[in-house]
């Protein structure tokens, strides 16, 4: 019951940001009402980051440490932004990831209806570690895909219908698919351990609605 509480509540938390369409693992969890970047959002995460590598702003709580996201995940680009780390291990961060998935493998969340959303994402939840996954809109003309990671979850790698491996990992993350406002594939994870705090998801939750392409 603990375990199953805390996700209704991350995903309660995009009450005051998100609008939910498609939910998938907490039906429990009312849907939320459409908000999209206030007053409030911006005293919430006031410093404004400019990626000068990819090209991008997103609000965030404090100025970060910027680390390469290649130099933690392999063959990534994109970057971490760093907001608390106890020497090499990353407390808090925020990873932005550019040509996150294929072209293809996502429709277009815009134009897609409700029985749609709610196929992909049980296809998704279905073939990632994911313990609850919906669709939201991101700001009011975009769309994105939001998820929590399991600790322990059975996956159907082979899409046969059928679980064929356990995927267990130390730390659940929040994380979000979207294409940006120029069309870019991006994915936006948060990192927070050694577990996922409400005040935490929250703060991520308006630095998503912030992010913009330049």
């Amino acid at each position: 019951m603990q375990k199953q509480a805390k996700i209704i509540a991350a995903l309660g938390l995009m009450g005051a940001l998100f609008m939910g369409t498609g939910m998938t693992g907490t039906e429990a969890a009312a849907a939320p009402a459409a908000q999209t970047a206030s007053a409030d959002t911006q005293a919430a995460v006031p410093y404004v980051y400019t990626s000068k590598e990819y090209g991008y702003t997103i609000n965030c709580p404090k100025k970060p440490n910027v680390v390469p996201a290649h130099l933690i995940y392999e063959n990534k680009k994109g970057e971490v932004l760093v907001f608390d780390n106890e020497g090499y291990t990353i407390k808090n961060a925020w990873v932005i990831i550019k040509d996150a998935f294929e072209e293809k493998s996502m429709p277009d969340l815009n134009k897609i209806n409700e029985e749609e959303a709610k196929k992909y994402c049980s296809a998704l939840m279905a073939s990632n570690g994911y313990e609850a996954i919906e669709l939201i809109s991101r700001t009011k003309k975009d769309k994105a895909i939001y998820a929590i990671t399991a600790k322990e979850v059975e996956i159907d790698s082979n899409g046969d219908g059928k679980p064929d491996m356990t995927a267990k990992a130390d730390t659940q993350m929040a994380v979000t698919f979207f294409r940006g406002n120029k069309g870019g594939r991006y994915s936006i994870q948060l990192i927070d351990n050694p577990d996922l705090r409400n005040s935490a998801i929250a703060l991520f939750q308006k630095g998503v609605t912030t992010f913009k392409e330049k």
